[in-house]
Parts: structure tokens; sequence; C-alpha cells
């Protein structure tokens, strides 16, 4: 059976893994998405689903 070394027994030296509270991230100088791109990209998003549930029925398992 191999041996770990004394580094690789020790303990984590961040033991929360978690940010603290008052670590919030800065607001956004640009908004992610403008209200006109997120519309377009719904109506796209809408158009593939109908148009894959009118393809035909689905696959079904094996």
């Amino acid at each position: 059976m191999p041996s770990l070394d004394a580094e690789a027994v020790s303990a984590p030296k961040d033991h929360s893994g978690y940010l603290p509270v008052n670590d919030v991230p800065r607001n956004r100088e640009t908004p992610v998405m403008s209200p006109e791109e997120r519309a377009r990209i719904e109506k796209e998003l809408s158009a593939a689903r109908d148009r894959q549930a009118s393809a035909g029925t689905p696959v079904r398992d094996r």
C-alpha cells in the first residue's frame, strides 16, 4: 500500500470553501443582455421548440 507524504494528509488551509458574506461582486457597468436581444433569443428558442415538437414522435428507449 503506498504511503502518503505529510502534505497529502494535512487539512486544507481554507476550511469553509465559501466566500465571505460581505464579499459581493461589483455592479456591472453594462447590462448582461438588452431587452431586445432577450426577446429575440426567446423567439428563436420558441421557434426551435415548435419545430422539434412537429418533427415527429420521439425515439423510444430500447
